[in-house]
């Protein structure tokens, strides 16, 4: 079978995509394992291709809060065959949350997010940028249709003429956004020929090294919104006999900084902090000696983190938020280069249980 990382994600250039669906219906659904049927169209070398998909709304916070709510891609292996999508069955989708003129860069951030994790293991989602264009398309949904509503309106009013207008239906509305595509946990599984692991592992039963690495990662970027624990924003991989993390979701965290971010509530715990950008750490005590090597890691990654995200500069919309975004990050390096600083925020924060 076609290797996937050779098709959709071997290309760093934003990926041209179009679909419609009803926005309102989709983020209405009763049900996360309601799939809506659409067609994707996609550019490749120049050339527009389509393949139908079925589509659903995904993640609890966003479907609620956001315009937007991201998106679960299934596709049919006969219908990828041959296509640039061949082997990759489920994917999602990142849209931006809100209607925004920062939301194209809450969406890059993000995705850099995912691009910074990849210098620190191969079990990593596979993720694209999308130039989206997308058709809200409400004449899609499905429900009731709502000339029968206006004609039994009519009846009950006794009302003996309507203004066509009456029976006028809101137009599909085109939006261009900023998106991004990832793979699903199954096929980063078997690139790194692992097993998804569906079962409760305490961080300090997983690999120390993984463990360490994912907590240094998320403090980071500012993120407190996972569990590995509970599987909040994590999966887990049986990976050389070990137990290792793969982080997902990165919008709560400081580094994206969204308009809509709050600091997370995990499992009814309160943390000691009031905005998503001030950096908590979350990671358990380990062995002095196995957190200086991460610690250390880092370090040596400062340089060709640096450059992940210069090399998006020209992709930011607003040049303060691209500073902005690099200053966050020197900022994560100034701890680690203070043993001040790192034994207050790193090795004093660690938890116990």
């Amino acid at each position: 079978m076609k290797d996937p990382s050779l098709g959709v994600f071997v290309n760093l250039n934003p990926l041209p995509l179009k679909f419609s669906y009803s926005n309102k219906q989709m983020r209405k659904q009763a049900s996360t394992e309601s799939y809506v049927k659409a067609v994707l169209s996609y550019e490749q070398n120049g050339n527009w291709d389509s393949i139908p998909v079925d589509l659903r709304a995904r993640g609890n916070f966003r479907r609620t809060n956001c315009y937007f709510p991201p998106i679960k891609l299934k596709i049919k292996s006969s219908e990828a065959k041959g296509t640039l999508f061949e082997g990759l069955k489920k994917m999602k989708v990142v849209l931006p949350c809100l209607l925004q003129n920062r939301s194209n860069d809450d969406i890059l951030k993000e995705y850099l997010a995912y691009k910074l994790y990849e210098s620190f293991s191969t079990a990593h989602f596979k993720t694209r940028l999308v130039d989206l264009e997308f058709t809200d398309d409400p004449r899609q949904k499905k429900a009731e249709d709502p000339l029968m509503a206006i004609f039994m309106e009519v009846k009950k009013r006794n009302l003996s003429t309507l203004n066509d207008s009456v029976f006028a239906r809101r137009k599909p509305r085109t939006h261009h956004l900023r998106a991004i595509l990832i793979e699903d946990i199954k096929n980063v599984a078997k690139r790194n020929d692992a097993k998804v692991f569906d079962r409760f592992v305490h961080p300090l039963a997983q690999d120390a090294m993984s463990s360490l690495r994912n907590a240094f990662f998320q403090f980071m970027i500012g993120n407190t919104d996972f569990s590995t624990a509970y599987g909040h924003n994590q999966k887990l991989l049986f990976l050389d006999k070990k137990a290792v993390p793969l982080p997902y979701d990165f919008d709560m965290s400081g580094l994206v900084d969204a308009s809509y971010s709050v600091v997370s509530n995990i499992n009814n715990q309160d943390l000691p902090i009031s905005d998503v950008t001030q950096r908590l750490y979350r990671g358990f005590k380990r062995d002095p000696k196995t957190t200086q090597a991460i610690r250390t890691e880092f370090l040596n990654q400062k340089t060709t983190l640096l450059n992940i995200v210069d090399d998006l500069k020209e992709d930011f919309d607003n040049r303060k938020t691209y500073q902005k975004t690099r200053n966050y990050l020197l900022d994560f390096f100034a701890v680690l280069e203070n043993e001040s600083r790192f034994k207050r925020e790193i090795l004093d924060k660690a938890r116990a249980k």
